[in-house]
């Protein structure tokens, strides 16, 4: 299952400056390079639009930033081509990373794309800008990062996290603790004043909705029929068993 949303916008940028008569060749290049080895059956996963994103029905400022940023003027011609030609992927609410997030965890897909969010996804992946060969990411590795996630937040989505932990100082505080007392630990800093940057939430609604808007789907977590989305919800407590 491929990353069409960025494939799409690469093509776009491309056919404003070469002209929509290389529509053709560019997308089937590109889709080519995009395939694993070995590989004759794909999906292209395209996203919703940002505003009917889930996300957003808890935290509006995710990816706003990019509302107001022109698309190239070919984006639509090359999402139209793409759904007339290849066996494509779309629903009302979801990004192409959750597409791909539910597929691979179930095992069903290869994932591929570039974007480093889907390391939170247990299952085989494959970057076409990094990897020799398809690799695969334990739910162990998968958890780590979505929790390191959890705690930076992403600037680029505008997700501010945790103020002033990064990457790195989340990774000792996750060496540091014990795996049993994670959630329990980034709720009780997302509780502390020092760790708070500028919102409107009560802290634990704010914590929820960090974890959320980084959270990508997984297997189990959306009904295609229904369009039901399960959000995530963390098990806190010494025994893990109580809710928030």
């Amino acid at each position: 299952m491929i990353d069409a949303d960025i494939i799409a916008y690469k093509a776009a940028c491309y056919l404003d400056t070469e002209g929509l008569d290389e529509l053709e060749s560019r997308l089937s290049d590109d889709v080519l390079k995009w395939t694993p080895d070995g590989v004759d059956t794909i999906v292209l996963a395209l996203s919703c639009s940002r505003k009917n994103n889930f996300r957003r029905d808890f935290w509006g400022d995710y990816k706003k930033k990019r509302d107001s940023q022109d698309s190239p003027d070919s984006l639509n011609e090359v999402r139209e081509y793409m759904l007339d030609t290849w066996d494509c992927l779309t629903e009302p609410r979801l990004e192409a990373d959750d597409l791909i997030g539910i597929g691979v965890s179930s095992e069903e897909y290869v994932g591929v794309t570039i974007d480093k969010d889907l390391k939170t996804i247990p299952g085989y992946h494959w970057n076409p800008d990094k990897d020799d060969d398809i690799r695969y990411i334990s739910e162990e590795d998968a958890d780590r990062f979505f929790y390191t996630q959890w705690m930076t937040g992403d600037s680029t989505d505008g997700i501010p996290g945790l103020w002033r932990i990064g990457p790195k100082k989340a990774e000792k505080l996750l060496d540091s603790w014990d795996k049993n007392e994670w959630e329990e630990n980034i709720i009780d800093m997302y509780n502390e004043d020092k760790y708070q940057p500028e919102h409107s939430l009560a802290p634990n609604l704010f914590a929820m909705a960090m974890a959320r808007s980084v959270r990508i789907l997984r297997d189990g977590e959306y009904n295609f029929e229904t369009q039901e989305i399960k959000l995530w919800k963390p098990m806190v407590g010494s025994n893990n068993s109580k809710e928030i």
